[in-house]
Protein backbone atom coordinates (compact mmCIF):
# COMPACT_ATOMS: atom_id res chain seq x y z
CA UNK A 1 0.00 0.00 0.00
CA UNK A 2 1.28 3.45 -0.92
CA UNK A 3 0.88 5.94 1.93
CA UNK A 4 -0.80 9.25 1.19
CA UNK A 5 1.66 12.13 0.87
CA UNK A 6 1.72 14.55 3.77
CA UNK A 7 -0.11 17.81 3.21
CA UNK A 8 0.59 20.45 5.83
CA UNK A 9 -0.08 23.91 4.41
CA UNK A 10 0.89 27.04 6.29
CA UNK A 11 -1.74 28.59 8.57
CA UNK A 12 -4.45 30.26 6.50
CA UNK A 13 -3.79 28.10 3.43
CA UNK A 14 -6.07 25.44 1.93
CA UNK A 15 -5.82 22.34 -0.22
CA UNK A 16 -7.50 23.12 -3.55
CA UNK A 17 -8.80 20.30 -5.73
CA UNK A 18 -10.31 20.62 -9.18
CA UNK A 19 -13.25 18.49 -10.25
CA UNK A 20 -15.87 17.99 -12.92
CA UNK A 21 -19.53 18.85 -12.64
CA UNK A 22 -22.37 16.44 -13.28
CA UNK A 23 -23.11 18.20 -16.60
CA UNK A 24 -19.59 17.76 -17.93
CA UNK A 25 -17.81 15.07 -19.94
CA UNK A 26 -14.04 15.42 -19.64
CA UNK A 27 -13.42 19.09 -20.49
CA UNK A 28 -16.65 19.60 -22.46
CA UNK A 29 -19.21 21.45 -20.34
CA UNK A 30 -22.82 20.77 -21.34
CA UNK A 31 -24.60 22.52 -18.44
CA UNK A 32 -23.68 25.41 -16.16
CA UNK A 33 -25.68 23.93 -13.27
CA UNK A 34 -24.23 21.10 -11.17
CA UNK A 35 -27.17 19.11 -9.83
CA UNK A 36 -24.97 16.94 -7.60
CA UNK A 37 -23.56 19.85 -5.63
CA UNK A 38 -26.44 22.33 -6.01
CA UNK A 39 -24.38 24.99 -7.79
CA UNK A 40 -26.18 26.97 -10.49
CA UNK A 41 -22.93 28.36 -11.92
CA UNK A 42 -19.35 27.23 -12.43
CA UNK A 43 -17.39 30.32 -11.36
CA UNK A 44 -17.44 29.25 -7.71
CA UNK A 45 -15.09 28.03 -5.04
CA UNK A 46 -16.67 25.40 -2.82
CA UNK A 47 -15.70 25.56 0.83
CA UNK A 48 -16.71 24.34 4.27
CA UNK A 49 -19.13 26.43 6.33
CA UNK A 50 -16.59 26.53 9.18
CA UNK A 51 -13.88 28.00 6.94
CA UNK A 52 -16.28 30.55 5.44
CA UNK A 53 -17.54 31.69 8.85
CA UNK A 54 -13.97 32.07 10.14
CA UNK A 55 -13.23 34.45 7.28
CA UNK A 56 -16.51 36.38 7.31
CA UNK A 57 -17.57 34.89 3.97
CA UNK A 58 -21.20 34.10 3.13
CA UNK A 59 -22.79 32.11 0.28
CA UNK A 60 -22.38 34.06 -2.97
CA UNK A 61 -19.75 36.51 -1.69
CA UNK A 62 -17.08 37.36 -4.24
CA UNK A 63 -13.66 36.07 -3.21
CA UNK A 64 -10.17 35.77 -4.65
CA UNK A 65 -8.53 32.33 -4.81
CA UNK A 66 -4.76 32.51 -5.30
CA UNK A 67 -2.05 29.90 -5.83
CA UNK A 68 1.56 30.09 -6.96
CA UNK A 69 0.26 29.78 -10.55
CA UNK A 70 -2.34 32.56 -10.57
CA UNK A 71 -5.51 33.97 -9.09
CA UNK A 72 -9.22 34.02 -9.92
CA UNK A 73 -12.18 36.03 -8.64
CA UNK A 74 -15.18 33.76 -8.06
CA UNK A 75 -18.27 33.38 -5.85
CA UNK A 76 -18.21 31.40 -2.60
CA UNK A 77 -20.35 28.27 -2.44
CA UNK A 78 -20.81 26.73 1.02
CA UNK A 79 -20.90 22.94 0.65
CA UNK A 80 -20.18 19.81 2.65
CA UNK A 81 -16.39 19.81 2.39
CA UNK A 82 -14.02 19.06 5.25
CA UNK A 83 -12.50 22.25 6.68
CA UNK A 84 -9.16 23.16 5.13
CA UNK A 85 -10.23 22.10 1.63
CA UNK A 86 -11.49 24.01 -1.40
CA UNK A 87 -12.92 22.69 -4.67
CA UNK A 88 -13.31 24.37 -8.04
CA UNK A 89 -14.44 23.20 -11.47
CA UNK A 90 -12.05 22.59 -14.29
CA UNK A 91 -11.22 23.67 -16.90
CA UNK A 92 -12.03 27.07 -15.33
CA UNK A 93 -9.64 26.53 -12.40
CA UNK A 94 -6.76 25.30 -14.58
CA UNK A 95 -5.25 28.79 -14.31
CA UNK A 96 -4.61 28.01 -10.62
CA UNK A 97 -2.85 24.68 -11.13
CA UNK A 98 0.96 24.87 -11.33
CA UNK A 99 2.44 23.33 -14.48
CA UNK A 100 4.95 21.27 -12.52
CA UNK A 101 4.45 17.50 -12.73
CA UNK A 102 4.44 15.07 -9.85
CA UNK A 103 7.78 13.23 -9.91
CA UNK A 104 6.21 9.79 -9.57
CA UNK A 105 2.97 9.94 -11.57
CA UNK A 106 4.07 12.59 -14.09
CA UNK A 107 0.69 14.34 -13.73
CA UNK A 108 -0.18 17.89 -12.64
CA UNK A 109 -1.36 18.43 -9.09
CA UNK A 110 -5.06 18.82 -9.92
CA UNK A 111 -6.15 17.35 -6.57
CA UNK A 112 -3.72 18.99 -4.19
CA UNK A 113 -2.75 22.62 -4.78
CA UNK A 114 -1.90 25.00 -1.93
CA UNK A 115 -4.28 27.96 -2.17
CA UNK A 116 -5.22 31.10 -0.27
CA UNK A 117 -8.60 32.79 -0.26
CA UNK A 118 -9.89 36.21 0.78
CA UNK A 119 -12.96 38.40 0.17
CA UNK A 120 -12.63 40.69 -2.86
CA UNK A 121 -13.21 43.70 -0.62
CA UNK A 122 -10.43 42.72 1.83
CA UNK A 123 -7.72 45.27 2.49
CA UNK A 124 -4.07 44.25 2.64
CA UNK A 125 -4.33 44.31 6.44
CA UNK A 126 -7.36 41.98 6.28
CA UNK A 127 -5.41 39.60 4.02
CA UNK A 128 -2.50 39.52 6.49
CA UNK A 129 -4.89 38.67 9.32
CA UNK A 130 -6.54 35.91 7.26
CA UNK A 131 -3.13 34.41 6.50
CA UNK A 132 -2.88 33.33 10.14
CA UNK A 133 -6.39 31.86 10.42
CA UNK A 134 -6.10 28.10 10.86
Amino acid sequence: MTPLPAFAPEPGAFRLMTLRSEGQFNTVVYEEEDLYRGNRRRDVVMMAAEDAAGRGIAEGDRVVVATEAGRLEVSAAIVGLRPGNLAMYYPEANALVPRALDARSKTPAFKSVVARLWPVAATSEDREALASVG
